[in-house]
């Protein structure tokens, strides 16, 4: 018979704490490979061991680990098959999150949280303080790292992007739609793919873009969205980008946007909404905002606001089913 008395407060609290001890092994586990050494069988300690050029019993140990994590199953002693959970892991799939879990459980987030309840007290990003830069230029420096968070981002956006496209398709008349801050341009690719008409404009900074390859119906354009964005668009698309920044920023950012519009265009915002009151794990995310960027998630009613004094005018809400929420706002004229 199962014990199902609850367990004490004590144990809950540190069941929670190991959560970043989690976040670590996971991470150990996408980056040593070892997803895409088991893929599609089974392997065994040792081969996991050469492919992984890690030594044998700290390997060991950490597949215990993982197993208890249920990334990996144990078939046979010292014999690993991957999880539905592990299959994430792999990289270059479909589905896969390696990337980002790498770029979460990397210094340049790592460290930050670190210092959370600073942030709290001060009311602002500790990132800046203690990697001695801004995020976005320690990235820049930072190549391997800036890679996987881009490739990072890119696996959310392929997630995102299939229930976007799932609820939402660009007008007959959307001509030109820019991706602005897009990345890779998941999100830009998977909305074209419903607008055989149209072209895109893929447009974030060049250490972003710089090894995104062009194709026939995407033009790559560096640059700061903070300076002006490409202009002529009919439809405008930022994906996680306003929760990036404070208010003023974002009003630069909504109003060079529609500066560069056209009348008639439109906006879509694609972004995590918090509820106007209650508990949701998008205040997770509120929180990586905070010791990040300085930045925050919002209500659709605070984001409805902040378009409307930077020229657009909210028009719908669609949830995607989803964590992420698409919001289209037309220019004012």
């Amino acid at each position: 018979m199962h014990d199902t008395a609850p367990k004490p407060p004590q144990a809950v609290m540190l069941q929670m704490l190991m959560g970043m001890w989690h976040a670590q092994i996971i991470s150990a586990i996408a980056q040593l490979g070892v997803a895409d050494a088991i893929a599609g069988g089974t392997a065994s300690l040792d081969e996991l061991a050469r492919h992984c050029k890690a030594n044998p019993d700290a390997l060991h140990r950490l597949l215990r680990a993982g197993a208890t994590l249920d990334i990996v199953a144990v078939t046979s002693p010292k014999q690993f098959r991957l999880t539905p959970l592990g299959e994430t892991l792999r990289s270059n799939v479909a589905g896969s999150i390696r990337d980002f879990v790498i770029a979460e459980t990397a210094p340049g987030h790592w460290l930050p949280w670190g210092r959370l309840a600073e942030a709290v007290r001060r009311g602002g990003s500790m990132a800046a303080e203690t990697l001695g830069i801004d995020p976005w230029t320690y990235y820049a420096r930072n190549q391997e790292e800036g890679l996987f968070f881009a490739r990072g981002m890119s696996n959310l956006s392929a997630m995102v992007s299939q229930d976007v496209a799932r609820v939402y398709a660009p007008r007959q008349d959307a001509r030109r739609i820019v991706d602005v801050g897009g990345s890779e341009g998941v999100l830009l690719r998977g909305l074209l793919e419903r607008a055989p008409n149209a072209r895109g404009v893929l447009f974030d900074r060049q250490d972003v873009v710089a090894h995104v390859q062009p194709s026939d119906r995407v033009e790559i354009v560096p640059g700061d969205f903070f300076a002006g964005v490409p202009t002529g668009g009919d439809l405008y698309l930022l994906k996680s980008i306003l929760h990036d920044w404070p208010d003023d920023k974002c009003e630069e950012i909504l109003k060079n946007c529609a500066r560069a519009a056209g009348d008639g265009a439109r906006l879509l915002v694609v972004e995590m909404l918090l509820p106007d009151e209650g508990p949701s794990p998008v205040t997770f995310m509120d929180m990586n905002m905070l010791v990040m960027l300085g930045g925050r998630e919002r209500t659709a009613g605070q984001y409805s606001e902040l378009l409307r004094r930077c020229g657009w005018q909210a028009e719908d809400v669609i949830p995607t089913g989803g964590m992420f929420s698409v919001i289209e706002a037309v220019k004012i004229s």
